[in-house]
C-alpha cells in the first residue's frame, strides 16, 4: 500500500515527533511504500516574519495546494495520514487532499482542535471551557504561550474550520491514541462514529532484566508533568532512589528545589536508548502528570520493559495499568497517594518482579509493534478508494 504522511515538527523535539518517526519505520518495515511530507517550524517559523507568516497562514496556507501537487506528481498514495498540521500546513491541507480524492486519516497527539494550548490546563488547573463553550474563550487567558494574538490565530482557524466543515467533509477517519482523548475529543464536536483509539507505536526494547534499584521518571519537565508533586512525594521516600530523565522549561526550578534531596538523580535530556537504560536500571516507572495526557508513552516503555507503572487515576495512563496486576494507581494531585503508592512497590521487590513480568505480556498481547500496524492496516483498508 502507498502511505502518505504528514507532519509539522516542532520547534523542540517531543512525542509526537517520536511516534511520527516510529509509525514510518513500523510501516516501511513491514513492506508498505511510505513518504514523509515534513515541515519543520524551526525553519518555517523563523524570526519574526516567519512568525508573522505562519500566524496569517494557520488558517489557510495557500501554497500547501501547489506544494502537494509537486510532491505528488510521481506518486499518488492510497491513504493520506496527517498528524500535526499546525501552523504552517493548516487545514488547507485536508482540503486539497480531499479535492484529489485521497482519503485522510487525522490522528490527534494532543487537544489542538478543542483547546488552544492542546492540554485541557489553565493556570494549575484542569479547564474545558472551550470545549463547553467555543474557541474564542481562550483569547481572554492568552492560552497559547502566553499570548492574546497567538491565541486569536487558533481560535480563528478552529472557529473557520468548524463553519467550513472541514472536519466533517475533509477526514475519513480520526486516530486518538487513548480512549480518554476519544472521549474528550468527541466532547468537543469530533464525530463518534469516525473516531477511532488506536495506540502510538512503541519499539519493543528487547528482552527485559531484572529489576534494578528505586524509580524513574522520564518525560519533560514542565509544569503540567506533575514533577512538584513527585519531590513532594518524595519527602516521604528519602531512601528510594529517584532519576529524573528529561530537559524542559522547569529544569533548573526544579533541581534548584530538588538540592536537598540526596537520593534524587538528574539524567537531564538524553536519547532514546539512554531512557530506556535508566528505565532497565530502575524497579518501576512513576508518572505524576497532572494534565490530562492523550497517551502514556513513558507508561508504555514501562510496560515493555518489565517494569511496573505508578500513573493517575483516571487518565490516559491509567488505562494502559491495571491496578495491582500492572502497576499501581494513584489519586491524581495528591502527593501523600503517590507516595504510598510508590512506598508499596518500593518495600516489595517480589510485587515488582510480577507487576512487571504481566505488563511486559499486556505489551506483547496488546500494543506491541505488530498489532499497532494491524489496526493501522485494518483502518487504512476500509477506508482506501478505487
Amino acid at each position: 500500500m502507498r502511505i502518505a504522511l504528514f507532519h509539522n515538527r516542532y520547534r523542540e523535539r517531543g512525542g509526537e515527533d517520536a511516534a511520527v518517526d516510529a509509525q514510518l519505520e513500523l510501516l516501511v518495515k513491514a513492506g508498505h511504500d511510505v513518504r514523509l511530507y515534513a515541515v519543520d517550524n524551526r525553519e518555517e517559523v523563523r524570526g519574526l516574519a516567519g512568525a508573522l507568516r505562519a500566524g496569517r497562514r494557520a488558517r489557510w496556507n495557500p501554497t500547501t495546494r501547489t506544494r502537494l501537487e509537486d510532491w505528488l506528481a510521481d506518486s499518488r498514495p492510497d491513504v493520506a495520514h496527517v498528524h500535526n498540521f499546525f501552523p504552517v500546513l493548516s487545514p488547507s491541507l485536508h482540503h486539497a487532499l480531499a479535492e484529489l480524492g485521497i482519503p485522510v486519516v487525522q490522528t490527534l497527539h494532543n487537544y489542538r482542535l478543542v483547546c488552544a494550548n492542546g492540554l485541557l490546563r489553565r493556570a494549575g488547573r484542569a479547564c474545558r471551557e472551550c470545549v463547553e463553550h467555543g474557541p474564542w474563550r481562550a483569547v481572554r487567558y492568552g492560552c497559547y504561550r502566553g499570548s492574546r494574538l497567538q491565541t486569536a490565530v487558533w481560535c480563528d482557524m478552529t472557529a473557520d474550520h468548524r463553519r467550513r466543515g472541514t472536519w466533517r467533509d475533509c477526514v475519513d477517519r480520526f486516530v486518538a491514541p487513548s480512549e480518554a482523548a476519544r472521549r474528550e475529543l468527541v466532547a468537543g464536536g469530533l464525530p463518534d462514529e469516525r473516531t477511532r483509539v488506536i495506540p502510538n507505536p512503541v519499539a519493543d526494547p528487547g528482552a527485559p532484566t531484572p529489576p534494578g534499584e528505586g524509580a524513574v521518571y522520564v518525560g519533560r519537565l514542565a509544569a503540567e508533568k506533575g514533577l512538584d508533586l513527585l519531590l513532594d512525594a518524595w519527602r516521604e521516600l528519602a531512601d528510594v532512589p529517584l532519576t529524573l530523565v528529561g530537559g524542559g522549561p522547569e529544569q533548573a526550578r526544579l533541581r534548584a528545589r530538588a538540592s536537598g534531596s540526596p537520593g534524587v538523580r538528574w539524567l537531564g535530556e538524553v536519547s532514546r536508548d539512554r531512557a530506556l537504560a535508566a528505565i532497565a536500571g530502575a524497579a518501576f516507572v512513576v508518572v505524576p502528570s497532572l494534565a490530562p495526557e492523550v497517551f502514556g508513552m513513558t507508561t508504555l516503555e514501562a510496560l515493555a520493559s518489565a517494569r511496573p507503572a505508578v500513573v493517575p487515576r483516571g487518565s490516559a495512563m491509567a488505562e494502559l495499568v491495571d491496578p495491582g496486576r500492572t502497576g499501581l494507581h494513584f489519586e491524581s494531585g495528591d502527593a501523600a497517594s503517590l507516595a504510598r503508592a510508590c512506598r508499596t512497590l518500593a518495600d516489595d521487590a517480589e510485587a515488582v518482579a510480577m507487576l512487571g513480568e504481566e505488563g511486559r505480556r499486556d505489551y506483547e498481547d496488546f500494543f506491541a509493534p505488530e498489532v499497532v500496524l494491524a489496526a493501522l492496516e485494518d483502518l487504512y483498508a476500509s477506508i482506501r478508494r478505487g
